[in-house]
């Protein structure tokens, strides 16, 4: 069991042959039921990789995180000269507080909260 995330990660779409090369070296997005999934985004002109994660154990600890951490880490958005440079992330935990971030995420990700009925 443990504490559990939900990991949402934005980098320029030609970064994303080197993020998917960490990500398949830690087993993170092979297989029948992939940690990560990947779209598409256009945001003020700049393609984005978007890469989302569920239920993840995501801890500073562990060197799949590390080495995503630190790819991201790199080259942050908003604190790049070039904003097609930048890199963000963002990290929700399963009590919907935000425990990691990287970068101005919010250029790029809306975080929201909502009650429904089940």
């Amino acid at each position: 069991m443990g504490y559990r995330s939900e990991v949402h990660i934005a980098i320029p779409k030609k970064d994303e042959a080197e993020l998917d090369a960490i990500l398949n070296e830690h087993d993170l997005m092979e297989g029948d039921d992939p940690a990560f999934t990947k779209e598409y985004y256009k945001f003020l002109d700049i393609e984005y990789s978007i890469y989302h994660g569920s239920y993840l154990k995501w801890h500073q600890g562990y060197k799949d995180v590390q080495a995503v951490n630190s790819f991201i880490s790199d080259k942050p958005y908003g604190y790049c000269e070039d904003a097609e440079e930048g890199r963000m992330m963002i990290c929700v935990g399963e009590d919907n507080n935000i425990h990691g971030d990287i970068g101005d995420y919010y250029e790029v990700f809306n975080i929201s909260m909502y009650v429904e009925l089940h």
